[in-house]
């Protein structure tokens, strides 16, 4: 068989002999895939070694003493940097109880969101990015442990080979086994992509390669304020086919648009009447934008139900009357500017109200009445959390949510359990209303104290304790009552701002006139003070009119 060879690496704390770091022997099947590896990707050398104690030469310092001693700290950095990652990687993958690891069940996840104080989405691919490095990568993880291999390019190697199979990661552990790390980056970042599509390679059935691509729409974050986004991915001919018929409808519709505004007559597609008050057409990205926006979906006759809940803004009444600047917020999660929560609220022709306590804000109960939640019920526990209630979940309860008893109602004694009222009830996604019936989540409603600590604070938010697993881990939530900081509220304010400057029209200039000369004035009549000498934009008043 034919193996990678490398440069023997320097004394110190890279003198790190493979047999020590390999694991156990490649069964045949990876021996046989190796022997298949085309010879760039098999035999992979470096042309020297890349030593801690030669780092100050090649990194142009070795004259200043000061900077390659700085640059031998960053290696060091790094070293202990590779070493703990791996032993994070190795603590996290202990707390899978669960069968198989990319199966790590909602209990694990959420054992692993409470050590690394971390929402659930995010715990839930740490735990199955730890199950790949030490099942999966057992060799390169091993080295990484070392400190023999950058724990950027292990993170690299993770993050490349996540949508391989466990059986082509293992491969392509193996593979790995020999790749001196002092080549340079960028050859590894190559000869890792083209291996990692060589395995891909070979997952894919013959016979309908395009069915194993993807295909999906999904919201993907966005870091401007006051925006959302969602991205498209599927096979490229499907993709470039819709981005045609949706750009050359778009071009037709600005052709249209100028020959109306040409001709005067009425300017189509105008959703917004951007194109009336510019009198210019309407930008192609935002034609796209409204024609994505605006389309029908053909259900091909399924019957699409009506919406679970309806959409929520919620605007304090004060930031109504224009005497206060408090943000509204839609859907419990995204803050609104008071400009647009207003003109939102002008739009509708009906509101509902929302008795929450004045001084804290909490959401004040209401009366129970049967077993099943009542809509004002569900409604009002959508506006206490937009999130399912167990701790670090994320998922949004308008979408896919379950009401649950706290304490569980005793359908054959209601007197003995748990009651329908809002203290006594929350909102879980079904996997954790799952988790919660199976007994793997118990939470315990604490009681809420009629008044805050001080005199005149009022009821507080409600708390809810919770057990995790069989091991007692346990962690307390609060209602979330926050309308969302100053900070984010000015941010939308400013965004708000600039999209209504972008579609309101810019008056036209006045016509300027000559400077006059001054006329000279005389001195002033008898009994009349004299003027006072005026700057110019100042205001004889003390309180100028609020106009």
């Amino acid at each position: 068989m034919s193996t990678a060879t490398s440069t023997p690496a320097s004394a110190g704390d890279d003198d790190i002999h493979r047999s020590d770091i390999d694991g156990p022997a490649l069964d045949p099947a990876a021996l046989a895939f190796l022997d298949s590896l085309p010879s760039r990707l098999r035999v992979v050398r470096a042309r020297a070694a890349r030593t801690r104690e030669d780092l100050p030469s090649r990194s142009g310092c070795e004259e200043d003493m000061r900077l390659g001693e700085a640059a031998q700290r960053v290696w060091d950095a790094e070293t202990a940097s590779a070493r703990a990652l791996a032993a994070r990687l190795r603590a996290l993958a202990a707390l899978i109880e669960s069968e198989g690891g990319d199966c790590a069940d909602d209990v694990d996840t959420l054992r692993a969101a409470m050590a690394l104080r971390v929402t659930h989405g995010v715990a839930h691919r740490e735990l199955l990015a730890a199950h790949r490095a030490v099942d999966q990568l057992p060799r390169t993880l091993a080295r990484l442990e070392a400190g023999a291999l950058p724990s950027w390019w292990f993170q690299k190697v993770l993050r490349e080979s996540e949508d391989l199979g466990d059986e082509s990661r293992r491969l392509l552990d193996a593979a790995l086994t020999d790749w001196p790390a002092d080549i340079p980056v960028e050859r590894f970042l190559t000869l890792l992509r083209a291996l990692v599509r060589l395995l891909a390679e070979r997952e894919q059935e013959p016979s309908a390669p395009e069915e194993a691509l993807p295909r999906e729409v999904e919201l993907t974050p966005d870091g401007r304020a006051g925006t959302g986004a969602a991205s498209l991915r599927g096979p490229i001919p499907e993709v470039l086919a819709f981005w045609k018929r949706l750009d050359e409808t778009a071009h037709a519709i600005q052709a249209a648009q100028r020959s109306a505004l040409r001709e005067g007559t009425e300017i189509p597609y105008d959703l917004d009447g951007i194109a009336s008050a510019t009198q210019r057409t309407v930008p192609l990205d935002r034609l796209r934008y409204d024609l994505m926006l605006n389309a029908e979906f053909d259900t091909d006759g399924v019957r699409v139900p009506a919406p679970r809940f309806r959409l929520n803004v919620t605007v304090p009444v004060f930031t109504l009357l224009g005497l206060s600047d408090a943000p509204g917020m839609l859907e419990g999660t995204i803050p609104l500017p008071p400009a647009v929560a207003r003109e939102i609220a002008g739009g509708e022709s009906v509101w509902y109200r929302i008795l929450t306590d004045p001084c804290t804000g909490a959401f004040l109960p209401l009366p129970p009445d049967r077993y099943p939640p009542t809509q004002a019920m569900l409604e009002h526990l959508r506006l206490r959390s937009s999130t399912c209630a167990v701790p670090g979940c994320t998922r949004p309860v308008s979408w896919a949510s379950e009401a649950d008893h706290i304490e569980e109602f005793v359908h054959a004694d209601p007197a003995r359990g748990g009651r329908t009222e809002l203290e006594n009830l929350h909102l879980l996604c079904w996997q954790h209303h799952q988790a919660k019936t199976a007994g793997d989540l118990d939470p315990t409603r604490l009681p809420v104290p009629v008044s805050g600590p001080e005199p005149g604070e009022g009821r507080g938010p409600g708390r809810t304790r919770w057990r995790i697993g069989t091991r007692g881990e346990q962690v307390i939530t609060a209602d979330d009552i926050d309308l969302g900081t100053r900070l984010a509220v000015e941010d939308l304010d400013r965004a708000w701002r600039a999209f209504v400057e972008r579609r309101t029209p810019r008056p036209p200039p006045l016509p300027t006139s000559p400077p006059r000369s001054p006329i000279p004035k005389g001195p002033p009549a008898q009994g009349e003070p004299a003027a006072r000498d005026e700057e110019p934009g100042s205001s004889p008043y003390e309180d100028p009119p609020p106009f």
